[in-house]
């Protein structure tokens, strides 16, 4: 949690600084999801993500210097500085694909399931969406056909809806789902469905372990929700995070379990790690106009 927390700041000030040329959704405040699932999963698993890529990437094993370079658009990144924080993809660690449409991976994802079910291996997949996902026709369809078939897959919808934002007191006021628990709609399709708190990393450990658990050995899909809440805005400057939001921030609630020492020498280790990533990206050369159309269809003979 706190090497998401450490790397999504310096992408933040780095961005700033003019040296990652992109804009994306950060995943500040809902590290607890991407930490309480991953902590379950074999590097043979594979994940699906979102516009907010970075906390999944992260707990995932994604190596921390080429993510860097990536997002700096640099040649020794994992897609050779193309992909960019929208799509970055390594298989080698089971993250197959960042995705910038909202809930554009989810279908994908299944199909990572489907493929682990038709070899008969072992392997899971976790697709990740939002609530603006779970509304999209190809979100439905995959819960239909995941429950259908049996896929050996988890999907996690992390819900961060102006439902949740007024539960948190916030004053929104723009209606996105009909029912209160996005969870509710797993009944529909046949499978598990439950809601929990995102920013309590036990809980979502104790859902995440059950679900996964639950898939590995043959008995299909479930579906978690948990509600989450986002401590920076969009924009810089607007709904930045008081100190009464940080009662909901994950990694404050965790420390409150650790010693001080503890919690002060894994944010010096965690912030020694980001400083070589950093310096690996700034160090990397930038990738030649020659291969500009290289690497971004399949090519053969």
């Amino acid at each position: 949690m706190v090497r998401i927390r450490t790397f999504e700041n310096a992408v933040r000030r780095l961005t700033k600084e003019g040296k990652i040329p992109a804009r994306f959704g950060l995943y500040t405040g809902q590290e607890a999801v991407a930490t309480g699932v991953s902590i379950h999963l074999r590097k043979g698993d594979q994940i699906g993500s979102t516009h907010r890529p970075l906390g999944h990437l992260i707990a995932k094993g994604c190596d921390l210097n080429k993510l860097m370079a990536e997002l700096m658009g640099k040649e020794s990144g994992f897609n050779h500085g193309k992909a960019g924080p929208y799509h970055t993809f390594d298989p080698s660690v089971g993250a197959l694909g960042a995705n910038g449409i909202v809930g554009g991976s989810v279908p994908m994802t299944a199909g990572y399931a489907l493929a682990n079910q038709l070899k008969g291996e072992r392997n899971i997949a976790v697709s990740y969406f939002g609530e603006g996902g779970s509304n999209q026709g190809g979100v439905q369809e995959t819960l239909n056909l995941a429950a259908c078939w049996q896929l050996p897959i988890v999907f996690v919808c992390e819900n961060s809806s102006p439902e949740v934002q007024r539960m948190l007191g916030h004053e929104i006021d723009y209606p996105q789902l009909s029912i209160d628990n996005i969870s509710l709609r797993a009944k529909n399709y046949g499978m598990p469905g439950s809601t929990h708190t995102g920013w309590d990393a036990a809980d979502v450990y104790k859902a995440a372990g059950k679900a996964i658990r639950r898939a590995r050995i043959g008995k299909g899909p479930t579906l978690l929700e948990f509600k989450v809440h986002q401590l920076e805005g969009n924009l810089e400057g607007r709904l930045e995070a008081n100190e009464k939001e940080r009662q909901w921030d994950p990694i404050d609630l965790l420390k409150q379990m650790i010693p001080q020492k503890l919690d002060e020498q894994i944010k010096a280790d965690e912030a020694a790690k980001i400083q070589i990533a950093i310096d690996f990206g700034l160090r990397s050369p930038e990738p030649a106009s020659e291969q500009a159309y290289s690497c971004v269809f399949k090519e053969a003979d």
